[in-house]
């Protein structure tokens, strides 16, 4: 069976229609950002309905005012109810994401053909270590870089 490439933007009608009917979505990793975690071509997130304000540490896929389609971390819920989100791979975090920009949050991860919850137990764990080093990611970042040539 022939596989056929479909741009995001081209499927948000249903994607929104499937969560906002309760159901889940689960799509394909692009990019570099959310790696070591989420590796394009080899890993998917099952997508769920957003409920209620996000959390820190929660991955919502979302839309940038320009249009782009993005899957960060959120690292910080601000007073104002907006969101600070940045990629596992990325150092610039990215505020002002606005409740009306997400289209979905990650319940699951299927990471080298392995599935679980975001509530596991390993996943929360590598969460809070990634984001505990932040201040030196830049550097894990280039290192890790330099050790793949």
């Amino acid at each position: 069976m022939e596989k056929k490439q479909v741009r995001l933007e081209e499927l948000l009608p249903v994607i929104a229609e499937t969560l906002a009917a309760g159901g889940t979505v689960r799509l394909p990793i692009t990019g570099t950002s959310m790696l070591p975690l989420l590796a394009a071509g080899r890993d998917t997130v099952v997508l769920a309905p957003v409920h209620g304000p996000l959390q820190t540490y929660d991955l919502p896929l979302y839309r940038r005012e320009n249009g782009a389609f993005v899957l960060h971390r959120v690292v910080h819920v601000e007073k104002d109810g907006t969101y600070t989100c940045c990629g596992d791979n990325q150092w610039v975090k990215e505020p002002g994401i606005q409740k009306d920009q997400l289209i979905g949050v990650t319940a699951r991860i299927c990471r080298k053909g392995k599935e679980f919850p975001v509530t596991a137990k390993r996943y929360r764990l590598y969460v809070r270590l990634w984001a505990m080093l932040f201040p030196v990611r830049r550097y894990l970042v280039a290192l890790r870089g330099k050790l793949q040539k």
